[in-house]
């Protein structure tokens, strides 16, 4: 019990501008260990982010650091150059260049519900170019269109 009544003496002899002094030091202690605490935390998360980085994330940041140096030049083979002017890239490609390609038969015959054609082997492929028609479409016309809507309701309303 000596110990406490030793630091009770102690206090009592320390005046008031001794004791805010005291504190303030102790807090100033306690805010550095913190500072020091996170200090510490944030390391240990910038090293968990680096460990984290796969190998695809780092073939990425190359990439994307290396984009902007120089543009890089493609060498294409003549199977590649073929390839490309062929390809057809949108639906509208794809009709311009659609052709209607059929064999070219020389003759047919039917034996027993069974159809035998011989193939012309000169010409293999005929290009039948037909026109497709033009279909007209007809749109009504507002009045009649809002008479229609009108009709549907009431039909609606007697139903329902």
């Amino acid at each position: 019990m000596e110990l406490f009544s030793d630091i009770w003496e102690f206090l009592n002899t320390l005046n008031f501008v001794d004791i805010v002094f005291f504190f303030a030091v102790l807090i100033l202690m306690i805010l550095i260990i913190t500072l020091i605490y996170f200090i510490m935390v944030n390391k240990e998360e910038e090293q968990k982010e680096e460990l984290e980085e796969t190998a695809e994330m780092k073939i990425v940041k190359e990439i994307q650091e290396n984009m902007g140096k120089e543009e890089p030049v493609v060498n294409f083979t003549q199977y590649e150059k073929d390839q490309e002017d062929k390809a057809i890239i949108s639906y509208d490609e794809l009709l311009n260049k659609k052709n209607n390609y059929s064999l070219n038969y020389e003759t047919e015959e039917v034996n027993d519900d069974i159809s035998i054609k011989k193939v012309n082997l000169d010409d293999l492929v005929n290009h039948n170019k037909e026109v497709v028609p033009k279909i007209d479409v007809r749109v009504i016309s507002f009045a009649k269109e809002e008479a229609f809507l009108e009709a549907l309701k009431r039909l609606q309303k007697e139903l329902g």
